[in-house]
């Protein structure tokens, strides 16, 4: 287990209060590959803002999350824009959105990949409700 850093390849990253930022190694690696910031076609990635890792998803049915495995984070914001308010209306927000969902379907420890742009877990097509509001990346 590491602590996922400060900064991400020059993207700040900031927490939730209460925020267990406690993860595997595959996580930290995984945030490295689709936290850049630039992308394509996409506004400049200032800062993420990780509103679940370790502490979230206590519910006794939600015993087997990967947040409780220490193998999931969720982002709500990019740039101090909560995802739930600037999907898909601004232009700016959804390419960065885009982009690192996209990206991170290249990594090849993910496991899971859903927000407002994919729904995708080990890489197929995944139906599961909500995340319009929200990035949920996960590992093996």
């Amino acid at each position: 287990m590491a602590k996922i850093p400060d900064t991400i390849n020059a993207v700040q990253v900031e927490y939730a209060e209460g925020v267990v930022n406690d993860v595997t190694d595959s996580l930290i690696m995984g945030l490295k590959h689709c936290i850049r910031p630039y992308f394509p076609l996409a506004q400049t990635l200032r800062k993420i803002y990780i509103s679940a890792a370790k502490d979230h998803h206590t519910a006794p049915s939600q015993v087997h999350s990967r947040h409780n495995q220490r193998k999931a984070v969720d982002i709500s914001r990019l740039n101090d824009t909560k995802i739930a308010i600037g999907y898909p209306h601004n232009a700016a927000l959804k390419a960065l959105v885009d982009a690192i969902q996209e990206t991170f379907e290249s990594y090849s420890g993910r496991r899971e990949n859903f927000g407002p742009r994919l729904k995708k877990k080990l890489g197929q097509n995944w139906s599961v409700p909500g995340h319009h509001d929200h990035i949920h990346l996960s590992v093996n």
